[in-house]
């Protein structure tokens, strides 16, 4: 298959995206047209051991600050013994999804503000990659670290043509695992939750989202005050969905972009990775269900439900 230097991935085939998903990366301050697509990397070699991103909420949604030793992991109903990995306000791997599709046209201002004040709340030392999407998935910034990043990238949404989502959390789920350099790991997707361009099914993302080491999910909602066209109700409904199949949860823009932006960069910074060896150290694709316990009542529990092992 002839490499394309160009990073425009959703084509026809599944083995497009897969490639461009776990191979294409470029240096910052790139065009779309200059990004190289160098061999694939391995993506699993840290198996057996298994990184578990949480975010433990109060019931108003706020960061709750945790003593990490009252944590219990259960893996297929047996507690694992824990370590515990980059504590929260630590340095994360953030990876952004914003939509570029016509269904945006009349956010396209709230989503910027959103997703530039996101970044600028990051830690120091954190690193950023973005993906934007319409019918065709581009990686505009490959991770760079969060001091560096030339904001001259959300100049491309452009806010036009149809909405290839699955697509774009297909291939930025991939190129995390490739990628990403902290074992904190977070995925924000900027979207009103509409699909009607993608080649990937929303059953193959999902599983795609339930890997060791795979980052928390948050649903960033554009746009309450249009949910009553039937479209955009399920377009709601599935962002929800995707936030939850992801461990994580969503927020709305209305009617403040930057205090909703504040509220997702806080949940963000308070996350907490949990590491234990996987009770089955064998390749084979199988499903393992997972259960987070905290000794603490009226919070919230954000985590993976499953993952799975690394296939042969």
């Amino acid at each position: 298959m002839q490499t394309e230097k160009r990073c425009a991935s959703c084509g026809a085939t599944l083995i497009v995206l897969l490639a461009f998903a776990v191979g294409a990366k470029g240096a910052a301050g790139q065009s779309r047209d200059e990004v190289s697509s160098p061999a694939i990397p391995v993506v699993d070699s840290s198996w057996p051991v298994v990184n578990l991103n949480v975010a433990v909420l109060d019931k108003d949604g706020a960061p709750h600050k945790i003593d990490e030793r009252e944590f219990q992991l259960f893996e297929d109903g047996a507690e694992r013994p824990l370590q515990f990995r980059d504590s929260p306000d630590s340095p994360v791997s953030l990876a952004l999804i914003i939509d570029s599709s016509g269904s945006i046209f009349k956010q396209k201002s709230a989503i910027i503000s959103a997703v530039t004040a996101i970044i600028k709340a990051m830690p120091a030392d954190s690193e950023i990659m973005a993906v934007l999407f319409a019918d065709q998935v581009f990686l505009d910034l490959p991770f760079t670290p969060v001091s560096k990043v030339d904001f001259s990238f959300l100049d491309r949404l452009q806010a036009r043509g149809p909405t290839a989502l699955y697509d774009a959390v297909f291939l930025a789920e991939d190129y995390i695992l490739a990628h990403a350099k902290y074992a904190r790991r977070s995925l924000v997707i900027l979207s009103d939750g509409v699909d009607n361009a993608s080649h990937v099914s929303r059953r193959v993302v999902f599983r795609r989202m339930e890997q060791s080491g795979a980052p928390v999910v948050y649903a960033c909602l554009p746009s309450r005050a249009r949910i009553m066209q039937n479209e955009l109700i399920a377009g709601h409904m599935n962002m929800r969905f995707l936030a939850k199949e992801g461990g994580g949860t969503d927020f709305n823009l209305d009617p403040d972009p930057t205090s909703a932006a504040a509220q997702i960069a806080a949940v963000v910074r308070s996350q907490y990775v949990l590491e234990f060896t996987a009770a089955d150290p064998a390749r084979n694709g199988k499903t393992h269900k997972l259960k987070v316990r905290l000794p603490v009542k009226d919070v919230q529990i954000h985590a993976l439900p499953v993952y799975h092992s690394p296939a042969k």
